[in-house]
């Protein structure tokens, strides 16, 4: 009735595996699918690391209840506000703090913070639990 199990349990390895997220399209807000209809996932821990900090810089804190009160940033509630009214060191201290919440990310530096067109440009280096990784990051149309 059930099946008989072969081998010898001492072979099995408590891995750790590399963790995974979703591939969003930033430009249709959909997640990716790949030929077969699947939806997309990361391959690598960079890809993983650097898909989780477009996510962490894109969504606002509070705004969806999946996520705990750790995640997501508070400057996206400036949308729509002057330059002159914004301060780039709060905005760039606000995503340090958020992308270093993640339990994955042990530190965040962000090493660049711009304005470009209607968009803020985030420079970063993400130290992970298992490796780092160096990425640009688009946040936050107006």
């Amino acid at each position: 009735m059930f099946p008989e199990l072969s081998g010898d349990e001492s072979r099995l390895s408590p891995d750790n595996p590399i963790p995974w997220t979703y591939k969003f399209d930033w430009q249709t807000k959909q997640l990716m699918q790949g030929p077969d209809g699947r939806y997309l996932r990361t391959k690598t821990y960079a890809e993983y690391l650097e898909e989780a900090a477009k996510k962490i810089l894109n969504t606002r804190r509070f705004r969806y209840e999946i996520y705990s009160e750790r995640y997501g940033v508070d400057f996206l509630y400036e949308i729509g506000r002057m330059r002159s009214g914004m301060s780039l060191p709060v905005i760039k201290t606000q995503a340090e703090e958020a992308l270093e919440a993640h339990s994955e990310i042990e530190r965040a530096e962000v090493v660049d913070i711009r304005f470009e067109e209607n968009r803020v440009i985030f420079s970063l280096e993400i130290e992970g639990v298992r490796g780092t990784t160096r990425t640009e990051v688009s946040a936050w149309p107006r």
